[in-house]
C-alpha cells in the first residue's frame, strides 16, 4: 500500500505525480495497490496490468446463480481471483437479481440499459453506452413466421403474455405453475411442459406466460423445431448494433463518468436517472481504464457521480463508469478488504491469474 495525498495539487500539474505516472508505465506486477486522497476524499485504487501472463478480469455471479448472494471475499473465493470489486446494481433485500448487463463465455445471461464494460481475451477492454437486444427464432415448417419477441432473458415476471429466455444462471427451474415451457438444447426443441420445467443445463427454456400461451405463437412451437437465440449490443443513443464478438465477457452498470479522458456523465441516456444513484454523496466504487489499457478499480469514500468522475480524471483514467455504490462498496486484494462491503453481493469484477 502506497499512502499519496494528491488533493492539494491542480489538475494540471497531477500527471507528474507517482499515482499518475504508475498508470503509463510497465508494472513489475500483476496489481499494484495505493491508498490516496482526492479531491478531499479517501480513495483506495488496484491497478491491474491485463497484459501480464495469465491476468484475466471477468464478472462473476455470487454463487453462480442469479438471485442469490455472497461476501465479496466469498466471491472471490469461488473464482479463485486475486482481486475482486463490487459489481452492478442489484434488488438487495428483494429478489437479489441484478439490475446490470452481464455476460460471461460469450453469451449475455441478463440484459440491462447502461453502460457496457467488455473484456477481451488478450487484455483488451471497450467501454460505452449499451443496451441489449434478445431475439428467437423458433422454425416452424409451417409457418413463415418464426420470431418470438421474447421480453426478458433470466428475469422473473409474471405478467401472463410475456414470452421469457430462462437459462441455467436462472436456477435450476422454472418458477410459474401456469407457464407453458419449450426445452432447448443444443439449438433445438426438445420438450414442450406446462408448468414448473427443468431449465437444462446444456440450453435454456423458453417460458409462455399463461396469456400468452393461448395465443397462435405457443401453436408455433413444435419439438424438433430449430431454435436460434441471439443477443445484439446496441450502442446509445443511436441503437445501431456494434460488433462485441471480441468481448466474450461484460459488466454492465453505469452512468458512465469519463469517455476518452473527458468528464462524460449522460445518465438520461442510459436510464439511470434515480436521485439516489446520481446526487447522493455516498460512497462509491468506479471500474474503468487508463490510456496505457490498465484496469483501474477504485473506491471513493464518499462522493456524488460528479464528484466520482473528478476523482478519476484526477487520477488519470481514460475511461470510466460508476458500480453499485453505498452499501455494496467493496474492494478485495491479496485476501483481505481493503473496502469492506456492507452487505453480501450478487455480483463482483474479478481479476485471476490463470
Amino acid at each position: 500500500m502506497v499512502p499519496l495525498h494528491v488533493d492539494a495539487l491542480p489538475y494540471a500539474t497531477r500527471a507528474a505525480i507517482p499515482a499518475v505516472s504508475v498508470h503509463a508505465a510497465p508494472l513489475p506486477n500483476a496489481i499494484s495497490a495505493h491508498t490516496l486522497t482526492v479531491n478531499g476524499q479517501a480513495v483506495q485504487e488496484l491497478v491491474i496490468n491485463l497484459r501480464a501472463p495469465g491476468v484475466e478480469a471477468m464478472p462473476a455471479i455470487a454463487n453462480n446463480r442469479l438471485g442469490t448472494t455472497a461476501s465479496l471475499a466469498e466471491i472471490a473465493a469461488q473464482n479463485h481471483a486475486i482481486a475482486a470489486i463490487n459489481g452492478t446494481f442489484f434488488d438487495a433485500g428483494g429478489d437479489n437479481f441484478p439490475a446490470g448487463a452481464l455476460e460471461l463465455n460469450g453469451a449475455f445471461v441478463f440484459n440491462a440499459r447502461g453502460t457496457l464494460l467488455g473484456f477481451g481475451p488478450n487484455g483488451q477492454t471497450t467501454m460505452l453506452r449499451a443496451a441489449e437486444a434478445l431475439s428467437l427464432d423458433v422454425d416452424d415448417p409451417s409457418s413463415s413466421i418464426s420470431a418470438m419477441w421474447p421480453w426478458y432473458l433470466n428475469r422473473t415476471s409474471t405478467n401472463p403474455m410475456r414470452v421469457d429466455v430462462l437459462t441455467p444462471y436462472f436456477g435450476p427451474e422454472t418458477r410459474d405453475p401456469s407457464a407453458l415451457v419449450a426445452q432447448v438444447v443444443r439449438g433445438r426443441v426438445t420438450a414442450i411442459h406446462a408448468g414448473i420445467t427443468p431449465i437444462p443445463s446444456n440450453g435454456y427454456d423458453i417460458e409462455l406466460g399463461a396469456g400468452e400461451a393461448k395465443t397462435p405463437i405457443a401453436m408455433r412451437v413444435h419439438v424438433g423445431d430449430p431454435a436460434t437465440l441471439t443477443d445484439t449490443v446496441l450502442a446509445l443513443p443511436s441503437e445501431r448494433p456494434v460488433p462485441f464478438s471480441a468481448y466474450p465477457n461484460a459488466i454492465g452498470a453505469g452512468p458512465m463518468l469519463l469517455h476518452n479522458g473527458r468528464v462524460d456523465v449522460e445518465p438520461s441516456v442510459e436510464g439511470l436517472n434515480a436521485a439516489d444513484i446520481l446526487n447522493a454523496e455516498t460512497l462509491r466504487s468506479v471500474v474503468g481504464t487508463d490510456r496505457a489499457g490498465h484496469l483501474i478499480f477504485l473506491t471513493i469514500h464518499e462522493a456524488n457521480v460528479w464528484q466520482e468522475a473528478s476523482i478519476a480524471k484526477a487520477l488519470g483514467l481514460w475511461d470510466a463508469m460508476n458500480l453499485d455504490g453505498g452499501s455494496s462498496v467493496g474492494l478485495w486484494y491479496e485476501g483481505r478488504y481493503l473496502t469492506p462491503p456492507k452487505r453480501p453481493l450478487a455480483t463482483a469484477i474479478v481479476v485471476v491469474q490463470r
